[in-house]
């Protein structure tokens, strides 16, 4: 499918797929020996040669051997890092562990000691709710003799209505509603 170009807009350059030749692998080299010169094979047998000792050996591969001398230095201190941040961080661990530990604490012994105000005010409240309690049963008792009173007193009647008061059904206990 085809879109409409911008006629103000160039045409797109078609360029021609090249051909990629592939590359020519870099000539190996080769570790031949050296001949050994005339004069020198009379002096020392070829044995002697073969058994040299490695100091006086050519190196062959010595960028290899000082890349590999230089990965263990490397891979220890890349190793002892990885373990010194591992100890601040279990130290920070701990520092924080600590905290909380003294956080809790703190808020146990705040935890003890709001209960055991929370027990006092209860037992304070509690004679207030016994004195509220008896009034109320004298309350009660009060109105229901003046209730009894108003069916023979016309004064007692005339109290009874200008305060509107009525006859209720009697409380149940609190064990009963409950339930």
């Amino acid at each position: 499918m085809e879109f409409a170009q911008d006629p103000s807009e160039p045409a797109p350059v078609r360029r021609k797929p090249r051909t990629r030749t592939p590359k020519a692998p870099p000539p190996e080299e080769t570790f031949a020996p050296e001949p050994i010169p005339e004069d020198l094979q009379d002096f020392a047998p070829a044995e002697e040669i073969l058994d040299l000792p490695e100091e006086e050996m050519p190196a062959r591969n010595s960028g290899i051997l000082a890349r590999l001398d230089l990965a263990m230095p490397v891979l220890a201190v890349a190793f002892v890092l990885f373990l010194f941040s591992q100890i601040l961080a279990l130290r920070q661990t701990s520092s924080a562990m600590a905290w909380r530990v003294e956080n809790l604490d703190r808020q146990t012994v705040t935890l003890k000691g709001v209960r055991n105000n929370a027990a006092d005010l209860f037992k304070q409240r509690q004679a207030l709710v016994d004195e509220t309690a008896r009034v109320s049963n004298n309350y009660n008792a009060l109105l229901t003799e003046l209730m009894k009173l108003a069916e023979t007193d016309r004064d007692a009647r005339s109290v009874i209505e200008k305060f509107n008061i009525k006859s209720a059904a009697p409380a149940q206990p609190a064990a009963a509603a409950k339930k």
